[in-house]
């Protein structure tokens, strides 16, 4: 079993590969119809040692995608409830909530559709990876080929966002995106490739002062929020201070 597996809850894990593998077939790998963002390419590619009831974010280019999604057939096998009727459409997002089942067991998968998000994180789409792994469970196969977003990616919208932003002025300790954010600098505080990856995309979408001041008071503030083992290092510090 795959070790990310591990960190979901037990009664939830086969309906996780089931709606990972139904996603996978839903995915269109040519003219890329949605991607998966938020918590989850996090987990697949091992950052997180803890087990929570995950949900899956699903990215759309645009409403047309989105409406399509929601209307085109998908398993008998799978049960989904809609807790929208309609789109939820506000200034900066377009969202549609829903929970999947192929068991007694629930997951939360929301659309989405934001802005620029979708070529933010499909700027190129080299560097998407393809998640490709059969794995077995309960006696079933379940067969996963998708494309996930970048996890680094997933990490700079977070640092963006307007509202991790306002979490870090309230001192939100129970901000998912900021626990995020510590989780993955942990890793990659001194990974040269993460710091170029992330200064490289902010500075393409001419956000990279931004990138470092956000970046520099959220890791600033890690104790206010009980975070006792976030160290800014004199390189790090010299790099987010650099203009």
């Amino acid at each position: 079993m795959s070790d990310w597996l591990n960190l979901v809850d037990e009664k939830r894990r086969k309906n996780m590969l089931g709606i990972l593998q139904v996603l996978s077939n839903l995915q269109d790998k040519e003219n890329l119809n949605f991607i998966i963002i938020g918590a989850i390419p996090l987990l697949i590619k091992g950052y997180f040692n803890y087990t929570v009831y995950w949900d899956i974010d699903l990215l759309f280019p645009n409403v047309n995608c989105l409406r399509d999604f929601i209307n085109k057939p998908k398993p008998k096998s799978m049960k989904i409830v809609n807790y929208d009727e309609d789109l939820m459409i506000s200034e900066n997002i377009t969202s549609f909530h829903t929970a999947w089942a192929m068991d007694r067991s629930w997951m939360n998968v929301d659309y989405i559709m934001k802005g620029k998000a979708f070529e933010f994180y499909v700027e190129d789409t080299k560097m998407l990876e393809l998640y490709t792994e059969t794995i077995r469970f309960s006696g079933t196969d379940f067969h996963i080929a998708l494309y996930f977003a970048h996890p680094w990616d997933v990490i700079l919208e977070k640092i963006l966002s307007p509202r991790t932003e306002k979490e870090a002025d309230l001192r939100a300790d129970m901000s998912v995106d900021i626990r995020h954010i510590y989780v993955v600098y942990r890793w990659e505080a001194d990974n040269v490739n993460f710091w170029q990856h992330i200064f490289g995309k902010a500075k393409r979408f001419n956000r990279l002062i931004e990138c470092k001041r956000k970046l520099l008071y959220i890791l600033q503030i890690s104790k206010d929020l009980g975070y006792e083992d976030i160290n800014i290092s004199t390189s790090v510090l010299e790099m987010l201070e650099s203009s």
